[in-house]
């Protein structure tokens, strides 16, 4: 064996040991960055060299770089993620149509039974022009109330509707993204340092499309990934991405989850979306906001069918008959929800007696009538009064966000026990890399203490020679 072989056997140390600091140096770095995934050097021997009987080792060489990760831990992160966003969404608005429809903000209650109130005093002192007034007050005021729940429960569903296009909007640019590096992977795969932050980068992307829509995934021979919904749509094949589309609406003029296919067909996705954010907002603005406006409309329907139906039988001051109370609808009830012209151009036109005695409307019979309607068992066949109706709306509201909140807790609290588990594979751990670091110090410093043996050597064979 040669000097010179001395001197090969140091150089690639050097080398080596270079190359582990410098990826030690850039774990250390990347100590705090999101998705990174610690690397370590691969370190194999040089081909063994026979010299006489004897078979000598011939160095050291970097062969690659390894990135720690568990693709089977990431694969769970990208479904718990998936069901943190969707329960995410589901707290978020709950809470929302809580405080609209909360007694302590919206004070439906207490304007309904302040209405009903009205028409007891009006029975007790019919001919009352400051009763009647009341009666007006408070009719206006509950009008308002409803409006106002109705239209907020609308204008969340409006929200909901912009926030699934924005959503529709990151779900291409993510699969646009995550396209891109499967090329760049596969255009430079060859076990370079920058490969494994090219997965990293796409692993990152991965979990964050998880977040908007339920994906499966898979990676193929070449390090490049197929990303599909889980009904099996493509959003990734290799370097081509495909999009989603808000461009399909129905009848209320909402956007749906539309898949463009390689032909530009658009297919509508919506019903088989199975969770993310995108599956979230759809079930709240398609269910449960349009089923709380279908109870608040229907609540307006009932009691302008009720109270007009009492009002127009009896007679009125002025001598009209068969003046509606209320303004008569078809549709919107709780969206056009008003008291009638007839009310509001003349207190007079406000019925409360029953029938005539000389001509002239005696009694306070209707009005003691209309006021019974806060009693009676007007809603589901019979089986629920007005304030039951509004107390159960309430009661099923709060239960059910409060279970959202519990839901989204746990989510949070598993997704976290599974986040430490994936830093205790791929995180980077300060105390390891510093013992890292002094052990290929000692390292290069013996690596280049073998030039320095290699040099004394050479001189002592020069002058030997002379």
């Amino acid at each position: 064996m040669s000097i010179s072989s001395i001197l090969n056997i140091a150089k690639n140390a050097l080398l080596a040991t270079q190359c582990s600091i410098q990826i030690t140096a850039n774990n250390i770095s990347n100590v705090n960055t999101e998705g990174y995934s610690r690397q370590a050097p691969v370190v194999e021997p040089q081909g063994s060299v026979k010299i006489g009987n004897a078979i000598l080792g011939n160095g050291v060489y970097i062969k690659g770089v390894m990135r720690y990760t568990d693709k089977y831990l990431e694969r769970q992160l990208t479904e718990k993620n998936t069901e943190l966003k969707e329960n995410s969404v589901y707290k978020t608005y709950y809470d929302r149509i809580e405080a609209i429809i909360s007694e302590e903000n919206s004070k439906l209650s207490e304007t309904i039974t302040r209405f009903f109130n009205s028409w007891h005093e009006l029975s007790l002192d019919p001919y009352s022009l400051s009763q009647r007034e009341g009666v007006r007050a408070s009719a206006s005021d509950l009008c308002l109330v409803i409006r106002n729940i109705y239209n907020s429960l609308f204008k969340v569903q409006m929200e909901l509707d912009e926030k699934l296009k924005t959503e529709i909007e990151d779900v291409n640019r993510i699969s646009s993204e995550i396209a891109d590096l499967n090329k760049r992977i596969f255009e430079g795969s060859s076990g370079r340092v920058g490969d494994n932050d090219l997965m990293d980068k796409r692993q990152l992307l991965l979990k964050e499309l998880s977040g908007r829509i339920k994906i499966t995934y898979f990676e193929d021979d070449f390090g490049m990934i197929k990303v599909l919904t889980r009904s099996g749509n493509l959003l990734v094949d290799g370097g081509t991405s495909y999009e989603l589309s808000s461009a399909i609406t129905d009848e209320n003029g909402f956007s749906s989850v539309a898949w463009k296919d390689a032909l530009g067909n658009l297919i509508d996705i919506s019903s088989t979306l199975e969770g993310g954010e995108l599956k979230g907002i759809i079930e709240m603005r398609d269910g449960v906001i349009n089923e709380l406006m279908n109870e608040v409309d229907l609540l307006a329907q009932t009691l302008i069918d009720e109270v007009n139906g009492l009002h127009k039988s009896g007679y009125s001051l002025s001598g009209k008959e068969g003046i509606p109370f209320f303004k008569e609808l078809s549709q919107y009830f709780a969206k056009d929800i008003d008291i009638s012209e007839d009310i509001k151009s003349d207190l007079r036109n406000i019925v409360a007696s029953e029938e005539l005695d000389g001509g002239k409307p005696v009694g306070g019979g209707i009005a003691t009538e209309i006021a019974g309607l806060i009693d009676k068992k007007i809603f589901f066949n019979g089986t629920s009064s007005i304030t039951e109706f509004v107390s159960s709306m309430n009661n099923r509201v709060g239960q059910i966000a409060r279970g959202a909140s519990e839901r989204l807790d746990f989510s949070e609290s598993t997704y976290s026990i599974m986040e430490k588990q994936r830093e205790s594979v791929s995180g980077v751990s300060i105390d390891e890399e510093m013992a890292n670091l002094i052990r290929y110090q000692y390292a290069y410093q013996a690596a280049s203490r073998l030039f320095n043996i290699a040099d004394e050597l050479f001189k002592n064979l020069i002058d030997a020679v002379r």
